[in-house]
């Protein structure tokens, strides 16, 4: 018995670690502007100043970035699947080669971005200002 609870507690340990990791990478981003090639799935960045913020290969799987200041940011190869990008202000942010699917941009603004090779399957656009932007 004493084994398993003993089993249990490592789990338990392990389990939390993992989860708080998540919370060091954001840490970071918040702090150096930069994050690449981390994992910010599930990160809680709604209304975040991150103009020209580096997230290069970086997964941010379900984050909720809604009304993010993304201006200039760099999301080259970046997993955005199911990121929540409602009224984000993504003014010339780089997104070529990105994943953006089941993404919501409804009432972003995509203006003068790149989105060179990005995969779109079921991304959402509802009135989001897409003027010159570069595919």
């Amino acid at each position: 018995m004493q084994k398993i609870l003993s089993f249990l507690i490592i789990i338990l340990v392990l389990v939390g670690t993992s989860i708080y990791a998540g919370g060091d990478e954001e840490e970071k981003l918040l702090n150096t502007n930069s994050c690449v090639n981390c994992d910010l799935s599930n990160a809680y960045l709604e209304k975040a100043d991150l103009r020209k913020a580096d997230f290069s290969g970086a997964k941010l799987y379900r984050a909720n970035m809604e009304y993010a200041d993304l201006r200039g940011a760099n999301f080259t190869g970046a997993d955005l699947s199911n990121v929540r990008l409602r009224g984000a202000n993504l003014t010339n942010a780089i997104l070529d080669n990105a994943i953006l699917r089941y993404t919501n941009l409804g009432d972003a603004n995509l203006s003068g971005a790149s989105l060179k090779g990005a995969k779109l399957r079921d991304a959402r656009f509802s009135n989001t200002k897409t003027d010159g932007i570069r595919f």
